[in-house]
Parts: structure tokens; C-alpha cells; sequence
């Protein structure tokens, strides 16, 4: 490319084409395949976020008012791993795109949807098999206060 050069001056600036990643050149984006386009997507992710608060906000006011109840602590174990897997989906989708990290994005993905499980099965087993969710966290949070009147 041509350099900006002042008048009377020496050549200041060497333009070159854009650097990507690992001083690859940028791939030109009308070669890149981009996706059909879908007006619609943004707002249904927006109105699934709208609607998992709507959800999220009573049942940890009702946590934190009321203390345990199985039906409140079923609904935050399903209510909380979807809203942290809403929130990573949106990290790995600007971080790894799939367009660029086809392989690398496709595992993370998998590997969130698989955590996600996880962690709504073991919120389940903790709201089946011992004091439910709200209890589990009361019982973490009042630890050192535990220790401390045995200890007395």
C-alpha cells in the first residue's frame, strides 16, 4: 500500500492491509458465509431474558423472606442454571464465534449445555434428598457462626 507522506516530510505511516489473529491476513468478509438473517432471534432471546427475571426476582425474595419451601426450591434449582447458562451462551457466542472457531466453539458449547445439566440435577438431588436449596445455602452461609457455638 502507499504511505500518508507530509509535504517536505519522510514517509510517516506504512498502510497495510488489517491484521487478524497470529498476523494472518483478514479473510475478506464478503468470502466469509454469514447466516440468513433473522430479525426475530434477538427478540425472543430478549423476551426469554425478560421472562426468566420475571421468574428469578419472586422466587429469591420468597428465598430470602420465607426460608425453605420445596416448590420455591425447585423452581430456583431450574431458574438459576438456566440463567447462568443464558449468560455464558452469550460469552462464548461473542468470544468464540462460530464462524471463526467452528471446532472450539461447538465443544464449548456442548460442554455448557452438559454443565448446565449437571447442575440442575444436582440442585434436584439437593432439593429431593436433604434440606432443599434455600437450606443448603443457609447452612453455607451460617457455617462460621455453626463452628463458632460449637466451638463455645
Amino acid at each position: 500500500g502507499e504511505g500518508i507522506c507530509l509535504v517536505g516530510a519522510p514517509l510517516l505511516f506504512k498502510a497495510t492491509g488489517p491484521r487478524a489473529l497470529f498476523g494472518d491476513e483478514v479473510q475478506n468478509p464478503a468470502a466469509v458465509p454469514q447466516p440468513a438473517a433473522n430479525r426475530m432471534k434477538g427478540s425472543y432471546h430478549w423476551m426469554n431474558e425478560r421472562a426468566l427475571s420475571v421468574f428469578s426476582v419472586p422466587a429469591l425474595a420468597i428465598a430470602f423472606t420465607y426460608g425453605p419451601h420445596p416448590i420455591n426450591d425447585m423452581l430456583l434449582g431450574i431458574v438459576l442454571p438456566i440463567h447462568a447458562y443464558m449468560g455464558f451462551q452469550q460469552v462464548l457466542l461473542d468470544y468464540f464465534d462460530a464462524r471463526r472457531w467452528p471446532v472450539i466453539s461447538r465443544v464449548l458449547r456442548y460442554a455448557l449445555a452438559a454443565v448446565t445439566g449437571l447442575s440442575m440435577f444436582g440442585a434436584w438431588r439437593i432439593n429431593t434428598t436433604d434440606v432443599g436449596l434455600t437450606g443448603y445455602f443457609s447452612r453455607i452461609w451460617n457455617a462460621n457462626k455453626t463452628k463458632a457455638a460449637e466451638q463455645a
